[in-house]
């Protein structure tokens, strides 16, 4: 082992509890700034991250079944400019009943037997989807009980007053329902006489402005049947009301992940300057034993890296892990989907904290490599000259033996030190 080596592993066996608190400070740095940098991650464009991730509808497109057939409606689907569809998926509105009897809010409720499909993917949120007939799956965004699975809702109002158990929570980026049944349910709960309804999700070449949008919904509907369209929504405007709600909470979340890589950056460059710096001392014996300055630096630079590095691994998983419930929170907030932190995330993250570990140690070495040998070696032992010159005075004057007046005048020397 060559001899910068074995000074390397002296002093990271030596100063144990230097080593520790470098490994520790590097790891609660790189750690926030895992959750930092994938809280700035997720907050970045969340809802057309969320579009692009349940394949979301530019238009959803509601029509009345009495003036429509299935068969036209997906002959629509070969409409110019269109990319992409689903449906015809039956629907009603209807209103229901909780187990107390209370009314519940009108819902419009779509019969989707899968909650994929090619447009509108329908994430889970709790629970399954629907596999059969009287199970009910709810939006998120229906006001009721923030735990309704095995809730049971009846519906008064119809014959037989059915009865739905909720079997799940989903969320729709396009909204495009209120809760989804089998679609065999749809007819259960239509009222006798009504026609009923039919809905058709549509993905568009361009789709970017509202009069683009305006296009596609002409050509779509005069296939369809331009009468029997009911209503649509565009997802601009769904996108629109988004945006207006995560802009009460985005700038925060934002600002925390900021805040959290800046301490991080702040602490290890404090504590590794403050661990290499305490070793002046050392870099002078060193010197005086014939190490050149750039030995010197290369051995304290390995000797911060050595716990930097393992603390940076630590801070990786425990980074990852401790994301996990972060992430989900803010995907309930945005709607979207998180695997977990971004690869890139982790290898910034190791890129720049090894870097500044580097740097940090290289300058503080670098420094005190320059000094004179005498002068590293005095370093912190003997006082600037002047220190506490004027106590010393006036002590002697004192009718005391000089033993005992330059004892008195020695705390006001260093007085931080003497406290």
């Amino acid at each position: 082992m060559s001899a910068t080596g074995r000074v390397v592993r002296s002093g990271v066996g030596r100063r144990r509890v230097q080593t520790i608190v470098i490994g520790l400070a590097t790891m609660i740095a790189v750690t926030a700034s895992v959750l930092g940098g994938a809280l700035i991650v997720a907050s970045s464009g969340p809802f057309d991250r969320a579009f692009a991730q349940q394949h979301g509808a530019h238009l959803t497109a509601q029509f009345d079944a009495a003036k429509t057939t299935p068969a036209r409606l997906s002959a629509s689907t070969k409409a110019t400019g269109v990319t992409e569809a689903a449906g015809p998926f039956p629907t009603v509105s209807a209103a229901p009943r909780d187990a107390a009897d209370r009314e519940l809010a009108p819902m419009t409720v779509v019969g989707r037997a899968a909650p994929d499909g090619g447009v509108d993917d329908v994430p889970l949120s709790q629970g399954r989807w629907v596999t059969g007939p009287g199970q009910i799956v709810l939006s998120e965004d229906y006001p009721v009980a923030p735990s309704p699975l095995g809730a049971v809702l009846r519906f008064a109002d119809l014959p037989g007053s059915p009865t739905l158990t909720v079997v799940g929570v989903a969320r729709s980026v396009s909204r495009t329902a209120d809760a989804w049944v089998s679609p065999s349910d749809v007819a259960r709960l239509t009222a006798p006489g009504a026609a009923g309804g039919y809905q058709m999700l549509y993905r568009f070449a361009e789709a970017s402005t509202a009069a683009q949008l305006d296009r596609n919904r002409a050509r779509v509907t005069a296939v369809a049947g331009t009468e029997a369209l009911t209503g649509s929504q565009s997802w601009l405007t769904v996108k629109e009301a988004n945006n207006r709600n995560a802009a009460l909470f985005l700038p925060f979340l934002v600002a925390f992940g900021a805040l959290g890589v800046v301490m991080s950056v702040l602490i290890v460059g404090n504590v590794i300057a403050g661990a290499v710096g305490t070793g002046t001392r050392r870099i002078g014996i060193l010197k005086a034993i014939g190490f050149t300055p750039a030995q010197v630096v290369r051995a304290y630079v390995v000797q911060a890296l050595i716990p930097a590095a393992a603390g940076i691994a630590a801070g990786i998983v425990a980074g990852n892990l401790l994301a996990i419930p972060v992430l989900a929170d803010a995907d309930q907030l945005y709607g979207t989907t998180t695997v977990g932190v971004a690869w890139w995330v982790d290898a910034v993250v190791v890129a720049v904290a090894l870097g500044l570990v580097a740097l940090t140690a290289w300058a503080a070495a670098w420094r005190a490599g320059r000094l004179r040998t005498v002068d590293a070696l005095t370093v912190g032992r003997t006082p600037r000259p002047g220190r506490g010159r004027r106590t010393a005075r006036l002590s002697a004057r004192l009718p005391l033996p000089r033993p005992v007046t330059l004892g008195l005048a020695h705390p006001f020397t260093r007085p931080a030190r003497a406290a």
